[in-house]
């Protein structure tokens, strides 16, 4: 009787030891919530000029036959920094939301399929874990991304058009709204769908996969073993995954939201006049530069990520 009064107190100040962030299944989505807002932040303020270099090769005739170099210089010298960094509140605030739901979907996905928390090299996941996690947190991060995506090219595109049809973010939804409804702000979200579900499967795969062979590699037992240089090559590899994999999906879904002659296209409609009109590298304009941010941008997720996921867990 004193024995398991005395085991239930070590438990009760072990998880007491744990913080305000872990030891239960909330404390942990909160963390994933927390630590996902600060690397989709961190992120996204870093790689948002190669974004907008990506999305006027993908729509605008004017710089869609200039290299990604021609394109940054010609949009730097028309407006500077500023204009490199137009739409950026949107993308700002819908990347910490994005990261946020994706790695707590992505948590919450993997404890329904009871992924260990703690795998070690001797008794790892199975990867088909990993790949159906990243794929269901692709769903709902569509759901959110989409609308912020919409926004952020219709803005980015004014650079390329040389017209200002609107003023900032909140123009753009009154505009679409006024036009379009409150689903408008939902357009091209099949498109968004396509490119997330399979995109997130390659992303959370490929980082899963990478620090797997890191630690084979070096023989760390644990995950939380391998150092954050690794961490970061993993997230390289994930960003450059991600991209590569869904691309084509990402010119349609470009085109679907800011080009009027687009109005009402259903994705194979779409994709059908991309291809006819641009070829099968049509759907492959701006994959150049989306690689070059992918690497390093994704890198710092992931390192930002686990660092805060750390941090917190002592909090």
């Amino acid at each position: 009787e004193g024995s398991g009064a005395g085991g239930a107190m070590a438990e009760q100040q072990a998880r007491a030891k744990l913080g305000w962030f872990a030891g239960s299944e909330s404390k942990d989505r909160s963390r994933d919530l927390l630590s996902g807002m600060l690397s989709g932040f961190v992120c996204k303020t870093f790689e948002y000029p190669f974004d907008t270099i990506k999305v006027l090769q993908q729509t605008s005739p004017k710089y869609g036959q200039l290299s990604a170099m021609q394109c940054f210089s010609n949009t730097f010298q028309q407006g500077g920094v500023r204009a490199l960094y137009q739409g950026l509140t949107s993308p700002l605030l819908g990347a910490m939301f994005e990261n946020a739901t994706l790695f707590v979907a992505y948590g919450a996905m993997k404890s329904a399929l009871e992924v260990d928390p703690s795998p070690t090299l001797s008794n790892p996941v199975p990867m088909w874990k990993y790949l159906v996690s990243g794929g269901g947190s692709g769903v709902f991060s569509a759901f959110v991304l989409t609308p912020v995506e919409l926004v952020k090219c219709r803005l980015q595109i004014q650079q390329g058009a040389g017209t200002r049809e609107y003023s900032g973010p909140i123009d753009v939804v009154a505009k679409t709204v006024r036009k379009s409804g409150i689903q408008g702000l939902w357009k091209g979200n099949l498109s968004c769908l396509i490119r997330e579900v399979p995109g997130n499967v390659a992303w959370f795969g490929a980082y899963e996969l990478a620090r797997r062979r890191v630690q084979q590699a070096f023989n760390y037992e644990r995950a939380d073993q391998v150092p954050l240089y690794w961490t970061a090559l993993a997230g390289s590899c994930a960003g450059i995954a991600y991209w590569a994999v869904p691309f084509p999906a990402d010119t349609v879904k470009s085109r679907i939201q800011t080009d009027p002659t687009f109005e009402g296209f259903s994705f194979i409609r779409a994709l059908r006049r991309v291809l006819a009109e641009d070829g099968f590298m049509g759907l492959y304009k701006g994959l150049g530069v989306t690689c070059i941010r992918a690497a390093p941008s994704h890198a710092l997720i992931f390192v930002f990520y686990e660092i805060a996921n750390e941090l917190l867990q002592k909090v």
